[in-house]
């Protein structure tokens, strides 16, 4: 392990982001299980990635967030420049050094969708262009209405596919069913690193040394 990759949980209110992250941690989390709204929490996991290593990631709980348009005014985000409220946006500090974002919705509330795509949007103009590792999960929270859990599933699984995003359907109730995504996202945070370099360079100082040696002679 080098670097604690950072992290940040995002999307809108009582979705679950909090008992997915202690789910995955503690192994928890039950139906009897209650949480309170979060303003801010931080977790610091040891987390392996699909080659086996494992890596330190540190991930931020954040506040859950408003839908963005209410009543009968639903949907994805029809202006790049809506003015949103400070409760319908991730705050900015955490665009300043969050290295992934893990974007959570509810697969029983279509409005969550919504939020999740308004809120690509705002990461996207405000990241400072810097490259971010980015990936949606569905949680599925509870059997309610199976049709509209399949639609808003459907919609995620089209939407994350046109923005390039990876998409996860998983269950804060079942602990297995979340190993998938953050090791995932621990995988792209930590490259392999290209050591092609250093075989060459490590040539040409023996051959540097080698002439030296030459020429002493």
């Amino acid at each position: 392990m080098g670097k604690t990759s950072k992290v940040v949980v995002c999307g809108m209110k009582g979705v679950g982001k909090t008992a997915i992250l202690e789910q995955l941690i503690y192994g928890c989390v039950s139906l009897k299980s209650s949480f309170y709204p979060t303003i801010e929490d931080i977790y610091v996991a040891n987390i392996e990635t699909d080659r086996g290593t494992k890596e330190r990631v540190c991930f931020y709980d954040t506040a859950g967030l408003e839908p963005p348009l209410t009543g009968e005014l639903k949907g994805p985000p029809q202006s790049p420049t809506m003015q949103l409220t400070a409760n319908q946006v991730l705050q900015r500090h955490y665009l300043g050094f969050a290295e992934g974002f893990v974007m959570v919705y509810d697969t029983t509330r279509p409005e969550s969708l919504d939020v999740l795509m308004y809120l690509k949007k705002d990461i996207d103009r405000n990241k400072d262009k810097k490259e971010v590792v980015m990936l949606v999960i569905g949680n599925r929270t509870g059997p309610d209405d199976v049709n509209c859990l399949e639609n808003t599933c459907s919609k995620a699984s089209n939407w994350c596919s046109k923005e390039k995003i990876r998409h996860f359907e998983v269950s804060a109730m079942d602990r297995p069913s979340l190993y998938e995504p953050f090791i995932f996202m621990t995988t792209k945070l930590n490259p392999v690193q290209n050591k092609t370099a250093f075989p060459q360079l490590s040539t040409l100082s023996k051959l540097t040394q080698k002439n030296n040696r030459s020429e002493a002679m």
